[in-house]
C-alpha cells in the first residue's frame, strides 16, 4: 500500500460556554482534520492541533509522504519527526496526526481495531473524569460558572448526565483561598467521587504547598502541575509527600520521564498521543513509566472524535492506567464523525470495535465546521495552489 495524497481541513466546533483557565479562556476547539489516501482506495483519518504553523509543518511533510507505505511507521518517524526535529522545530504535533491516520489505515487494511496493533485490548471501556471549569456566559447569556455554588451545581448535572465517578477541577482562575473552599464543597457534595485539581502550573511553590496542606484531609486523588518545572515540582513533592503529584506540563516528552522518576518529582505521568508523537509512541511512553514505577493517566487538550478514538485505543492497551482519562469531550456541542458525538456510559466510554480507529467522517459536519473555522480564525482563508484541496491561512498583518 502506498500513500497517494494527504489533505487537511481546519475545523472549529463551539463548546457549551467559554472555558476559563490560568492563562485565558477557550470559546471552542480548533483542530486540523487530516486525511491520507492510498492506492488501495483506503483513507486514514488523523487530527492535530490547528494553526498556520501546524499547517506549514503538514505542507512540508506532504511531499515526503507521497509514495510511502503507511505500515512503515519507524521509517516515517525518522523521516518526518526525528527526536532532534521534534526538539528543535516542534513538529511532533503535526506528525502525531499523520501517525493516527497511518494506524487507521493499517487497521482498515487488516480489518482490526488500532488497539490490536498496540498489544491488544485490556479493557472494553475507559473511565473518564468530568471536567469542571469556571466558564464565561455563552452568546445566549447561559452557562456561566463563577463561584462555588455554580461549580457544585454544574458538577451535579455532569454526574447525573454521564455517571462520572471522577471529577477534575480546573484551578488558577480565582484566588487560591476561594478555590480551596470550592474543592472542599465538591468533596462534601461528592463523598464517593475521586477529585483532582489542576492550576496549570500557575502557582508558586509556597502557594502550592499551602493549598496542599489545607486540602490534606479532603482525599485529593492527585495534584496536577501545581508549579512549573522539574525542580519546583520536586520541591512540592518533598514538602507534601502525602499528595500524589501528576504532570503533563513539566513532564511532556520522553526525555523528561527518567529524571522525573529518578529525582522523585512526580508519581503519575499524564500521557497525550499528540504530545508524544502518536498513539504508538504514547504506548511506548506508558511502558517506560511502567518500568520506572510510575502510574499513567491521560491529558486532554480538547479532542474531536478522531483524537477521542485515538485516546480510547491507546488506553485500552495500557496496563498501568490508574486514573480516569481527562477529556474536554463532554463540553463540545457537536462532532465531525458519523453518528455524532460518542456517548459516555456509566462514566466511561466504550472503545470502538470497528477496523482502524473505528470512526468515519461526516462530510456535511466537516464542511459546516470548516466554514465556522474560516470565520473564527484570524486572517483570510485561501486555497493553496501547491496542494489542491488544502486550505491555508494568510495572516492579515
Amino acid at each position: 500500500m502506498k500513500i497517494t495524497n494527504v489533505r487537511w481541513t481546519p475545523v472549529f466546533i463551539p463548546i457549551e460556554a467559554p472555558l476559563r483557565y490560568a492563562y485565558g479562556s477557550h470559546p471552542g476547539v480548533s483542530r486540523l482534520v487530516i486525511e491520507i489516501e492510498t492506492d488501495e482506495g483506503l483513507t486514514g483519518l488523523g487530527e492535530c492541533y490547528s494553526g498556520p504553523s501546524r499547517e506549514g509543518q503538514l505542507a512540508e511533510m506532504r511531499p515526503l509522504l507521497i509514495g510511502e507505505d503507511p505500515f512503515q511507521l519507524e521509517r516515517l518517524r525518522w523521516k518526518l519527526s526525528s527526536p532532534s526535529a521534534q526538539k528543535l522545530f516542534g513538529n511532533v504535533l503535526g506528525y502525531a496526526g499523520i501517525e493516527f491516520a497511518c494506524l487507521d489505515l493499517q487497521g482498515k487494511a487488516i480489518g482490526r481495531p488500532v488497539c490490536d496493533l498496540l498489544g491488544g485490548r485490556l479493557r472494553e471501556s475507559v473511565p473518564h473524569a468530568g471536567y469542571l471549569f469556571y466558564r464565561h456566559a455563552n452568546g445566549e447569556g447561559k452557562g456561566r460558572i463563577s463561584d462555588t455554588e455554580d461549580m457544585v451545581a454544574f458538577a451535579k448535572d455532569l454526574v447525573a448526565k454521564h455517571g462520572f465517578q471522577t471529577l477534575k477541577y480546573k484551578n488558577g482562575v480565582l484566588p487560591p483561598e476561594e478555590e480551596i473552599e470550592t474543592f472542599i464543597a465538591l468533596r462534601e457534595a461528592f463523598p464517593q467521587c475521586k477529585l483532582r485539581l489542576d492550576p496549570n502550573a500557575a502557582w508558586s511553590v509556597t502557594t502550592a504547598v499551602r493549598v496542599a496542606q489545607k486540602l490534606a484531609d479532603y482525599d485529593v486523588e492527585y495534584y496536577e502541575d501545581p508549579v512549573w518545572g522539574l525542580r519546583a515540582m520536586e520541591r512540592v513533592n518533598a514538602k507534601v509527600p502525602y499528595m500524589t503529584l501528576a504532570s503533563n506540563m513539566s513532564i511532556f516528552a520522553f526525555e523528561d520521564i527518567y529524571p522525573a522518576a529518578h529525582n522523585n518529582v512526580i508519581d503519575m505521568v499524564l500521557l497525550d498521543p499528540h504530545w508524544y508523537g502518536g498513539i504508538s509512541r504514547a504506548r511506548i511512553a506508558a511502558g517506560a513509566c511502567e518500568a520506572l514505577g510510575l502510574d499513567v493517566g491521560l491529558h486532554s487538550g480538547g479532542e474531536f472524535g478522531i483524537s477521542q478514538a485515538a485516546a480510547l485505543h491507546l488506553l485500552a492497551s495500557v496496563p498501568n492506567l490508574s486514573a480516569a482519562a481527562d477529556s474536554h469531550y463532554h463540553h463540545l456541542t457537536d462532532d465531525i464523525i458519523v453518528g455524532g458525538k460518542m456517548q459516555f456510559e456509566a462514566g466511561g466510554m466504550p472503545v470502538p470495535k470497528g477496523p482502524g480507529l473505528g470512526v468515519e467522517l461526516d462530510r456535511d459536519k466537516l464542511a459546516k465546521y470548516n466554514e465556522l473555522a474560516r470565520k473564527q480564525e484570524m486572517g483570510s482563508w485561501i486555497e493553496d495552489p501547491t496542494c489542491p484541496g488544502v486550505v491555508t491561512v494568510q495572516p492579515k498583518w
